[in-house]
C-alpha cells in the first residue's frame, strides 16, 4: 500500500496543532529529539547505507505516544526522510521517504549477515 507522504505529514502537523504536545515541556521534547537523532542516523546507515540529517521533529502526545523525526539524505537535500519512534523507549516503528528510496531498504537477513 502506497501512502501519500505529503498528506501524512500534513495530517500529523494538523494533529499537532490541534492537540499540542500533551504535557511535555520544551526541554523534555528537545531531550527526546536529541536522543533520537543518533538512533535514526544509525538506522538509515544500517538499512539504507545513507547518511541523514534530521532538522525537525513532532511529538504526537497524547494521541499516539510517538516522536517523528524529519530530515533528508546529507548529499541529497531533495530526498526527504522521516522516522517514527515510540515514546519513551525510542524504539523505531517505521520510516518514510520517497518510494524509490524506501524500496532500497536492506532485509534483516542482509543486515545481520556476518
Amino acid at each position: 500500500m502506497v501512502i501519500n507522504h505529503r498528506l501524512l505529514l500534513m495530517f500529523i502537523t494538523l494533529m499537532i496543532l490541534v492537540t499540542g504536545c500533551g504535557g511535555l515541556s520544551q526541554s523534555e521534547s528537545d531531550e527526546y529529539y536529541h536522543k533520537a537523532i543518533p538512533i535514526g542516523q544509525e538506522y538509515f546507515k544500517k538499512y539504507y547505507d545513507a547518511d541523514v540529517e534530521f532538522n525537525d521533529y513532532q511529538i504526537l502526545l497524547p494521541m499516539s505516544s510517538t516522536i517523528v523525526l524529519n530530515g533528508h539524505v546529507k548529499d541529497d537535500p531533495q530526498t526527504w526522510v522521516s522516522l517514527i519512534f515510540h515514546l519513551p523507549s525510542l524504539e523505531i516503528d517505521s520510516e518514510g521517504g520517497p518510494g524509490e528510496f524506501i524500496d532500497k531498504r536492506k532485509s534483516e537477513e542482509k543486515v545481520n549477515y556476518k
